[in-house]
């Protein structure tokens, strides 16, 4: 049998081995959420590839050399030092992923980001160490720069020492000159070094890869962003984060972790961004080992059952104990905010249907305006018709400033200007909105439908309220127009009605992608008597046009002639 030939049967095996790991993890195996549709996403892929929607193919051999190169190198400490190392399989079907992914034109690595999420002591620091030294010393980069960063050089540290250790404990300190702070190759003047947030200057970098060590504990993205931007001259840099949940959502870390979620909830499109999150549900009982086994891939293994038995018997006793163990060792973002809107039941009410159908149907409008820049929302609200429809009907409209809209596109990391070409998203001349052309399209959609009633918050409305009750010569003039403030007397009760309607699938608007988006978006602010409303402050993203949705609904719960629930749904 040929080189080639062998090659080629460990290349199909490889894939075949990582196809049949994700058909288990897919097919029912006790893991969390995440973990399942990084499996399920991994088998979209594999059906879909070399299209020309997807330019990428699953490469067995290139995995394959990698896996070969993590077996060269040795454990250092604890009960398996000076064993080679084995990867397990989820460790197998992530790295395997990473590497084997290629671009069908180029032969580069598909990912550029690697988000990896997992509880303590399932090996993502020996696993991180393993990957910097194979990417900036073994990657064909010619003057290579590898760089493991932290929030402190002595925490960047920790994963290099590993990288310095596998070094020694391997026949790749023949390769690899080891110093105090420094590995490197000096025939191709490649290097890994730790590298903290507390570094004066990082002026000079041109890293080929990144490693950010404890993502959570970094409290601004001033450092990232700046190694991320300075592997511009790199034909295939590479950004592998490893992390525990954290505490606070609203952080670098809580961004990408949302980002990861919804690319993996198919919200968001991001080919080049791999994403992998290990967890029990929030809702899970901690105590149970099903629940310990669920949120930890290296469960029995690097995990001991009984280290986890005794943390949560601590737990069970111990408030803040409990809030450790769920973050640290089941990777729940204990102070996480739930989202409010049922993804599921938001996709399951979306059917595909043509304006032209609504012509002459009775609705509601609801506006919600931004204050100059970001997205103002006009949400047209048709009940059901029980001889056409079922399902309340939604026509989405969203404006925005054309001259900011790259600039919140990468803020926000919403594809802002694909939706502005496939319609889902307006723009007006400037920076900032036009309340004529929200004027002018409301009462284009007075020329169309039987508007019952307009809603809109008063805040930011300065004169459209009046110009909206306001026509000339043959210009439409609506029939009322409400102010519905943002506040919970004003909005729980539609809020619930929503939140009601969207998990039973009643809600339709057509699939309209950037309205999904706020839906994933959206958390709500609740007192102390359970009332609840959308809240942009507390909310993960853009939430505009599902708080357009809720005062849509409101001015329709005030119509008599139209169908409505109890109309007043306050706790008393």
């Amino acid at each position: 049998m040929t080189r080639s030939t062998d090659a080629a049967l460990e290349a199909a095996a490889v894939a075949a081995s990582l196809d049949a790991y994700a058909a288990r993890i897919v097919g029912g195996e006790l893991v969390g959420t995440y973990h399942r549709l990084a499996c399920a996403r991994h088998l979209r892929d594999r059906a879909r590839e070399r299209t020309a929607d997807f330019p990428y193919y699953f490469d067995g051999g290139r995995a394959a050399r990698f896996f070969r190169f993590a077996s060269r190198l040795r454990h250092y400490k604890g009960e398996w030092a000076g064993r080679l190392i084995t990867l397990e399989p989820h460790q197998e079907f992530r790295l395997g992923s990473v590497f084997g992914w290629r671009h069908v034109d180029t032969g580069l690595r598909r990912f550029r980001t690697a988000f990896n999420e997992l509880p303590r002591k399932n090996g993502k620091s020996l696993e991180a160490a393993v990957v910097a030294l194979y990417v900036t010393f073994f990657d064909q980069e010619p003057g290579a720069e590898g760089y493991v960063i932290a929030t402190k050089r002595d925490q960047a540290k920790i994963v290099w020492n590993d990288s310095k250790r596998l070094v020694l404990s391997s026949d790749l300190h023949a390769k690899i000159r080891v110093l105090a702070a420094n590995l490197h190759r000096e025939e191709f003047a490649q290097k890994l070094e730790p590298l903290g947030a507390d570094k004066d200057s990082t002026d000079g970098l041109n890293p080929h890869l990144i490693v950010v060590d404890e993502f959570h504990a970094q409290k601004t993205r001033g450092l990232i962003d700046v190694m991320e931007t300075a592997t511009g001259a790199r034909r295939q840099p590479f950004n592998f984060q490893i992390t525990t949940a954290g505490t606070n959502p609203v952080s670098p870390c809580g961004d990408q972790h949302d980002y990861a979620c919804k690319v993996l909830n198919q919200v968001l499109v991001d080919e080049t961004f791999f994403a992998f999150i290990a967890h029990a549900e929030p809702d899970d009982n901690p105590f149970l080992e099903a629940t310990w086994r669920k949120a930890n891939p290296n469960f029995g293994v690097s995990v001991k059952p009984d280290d986890l038995r005794a943390l949560a018997t601590k737990a069970a006793h111990m408030p803040a104990a409990e809030a450790a163990f769920k973050q640290k060792r089941l990777n729940i973002w204990v102070h996480a905010t739930t989202p409010w809107l049922s993804l599921a039941g938001w996709r399951r009410g979306q059917s595909a249907w043509s304006v032209a159908e609504l012509a002459g149907a009775p609705c509601t409008i609801g506006i919600d305006l931004s204050s100059k820049i970001d997205l103002t929302a006009v949400v047209a609200l048709f009940p059901p018709l029980a001889d056409k429809w079922t399902r309340w009907r939604v026509l989405v409209w969203c404006l925005t400033p054309v001259e900011t809209l790259l600039e919140r596109e990468r803020r926000d990391r919403a594809p802002y200007s694909v939706w502005r070409d496939r319609g889902f998203l307006h723009t007006n001349p400037g920076n900032r909105i036009d309340q004529d052309v929200v004027l002018g399209y409301v009462r284009q959609l007075a020329g169309t439908y039987e508007i019952r009633q307009v809603g809109i918050d008063p805040w930011n409305a300065g004169n459209l309220v009046k110009d909206l009750t306001s026509g000339e010569d043959d210009e439409v003039v609506l029939p009322t127009v409400v102010e519905v403030p943002q506040n919970f007397h004003q909005l729980s009760a539609p809020s619930k009605e929503i939140e009601a309607d969207v998990l039973d699938g009643l809600v339709d608007a057509g699939g309209h992608p950037l309205m999904e988006w706020c839906v994933s978006n959206a958390v709500v602010q609740t007192d102390n008597k359970e009332n609840i409303y959308p809240a942009k402050k507390q909310s993960r993203g853009r939430i505009d046009p599902v708080v357009a949705l809720v005062i849509a609904r409101r001015v329709a719960d005030l119509d008599p002639l139209l169908p409505a629930e109890d109309p007043d749904l306050l706790v008393a």
